[in-house]
């Protein structure tokens, strides 16, 4: 039987590893996006600052991909979202390790237009990893801090 969480794990340390090595300015991940305000904005650090208003990344994707692709997807997926002043969220960077492409999953329109937020205090970077498994998700937030780098929090 295949322990879920031991291998997600993993999978997050590695994640946490390519983009300890990959930061490149402000993007976290080599899959960037156009159209956010990237002027200044903080990163979550050891605590989740900002929450999604009524329906998370999960359910917005679950609802908004195309059915064939919801029912297919398998792998880790990772976006960093602006999270304006308003609580309105910008896709700025991807990694995508699944098993459909990039273009296919049509992330930017659908997070941008479906994700909302709490409005933060300040305009907040939010790190979001999601394990697909086929028929069921985890999802981690990440945090950085000085101390711990990038780390898993809640």
């Amino acid at each position: 039987m295949i322990k879920i969480k031991p291998i997600f794990n993993k999978l997050i340390f590695l994640l946490l590893f390519c983009i300890s090595f990959g930061i490149e300015a402000q993007n976290i991940f080599e899959v960037k996006f156009e159209g956010c305000n990237t002027d200044r904005f903080a990163t979550e650090k050891d605590s989740i600052e900002v929450k999604s208003i009524d329906k998370d990344l999960v359910y917005v994707l679950a609802n908004n991909l195309e059915k064939e692709n919801v029912q297919k997807i398998k792998g880790l997926l990772s976006c960093q979202i602006i999270v304006d002043l308003n609580g309105k969220s910008c896709l700025l960077s991807v990694n995508n390790e699944t098993n459909i492409s990039t273009e296919k999953l049509n992330l930017k329109e659908i997070i941008d237009q479906n994700l909302s937020w709490e409005k933060p205090v300040e305009k907040t970077s939010v790190i979001v990893a999601i394990m697909f498994y086929g028929k069921s998700v985890e999802k981690k937030r990440i945090g950085m801090s000085s101390e711990k780098g990038f780390h898993p929090i809640e």
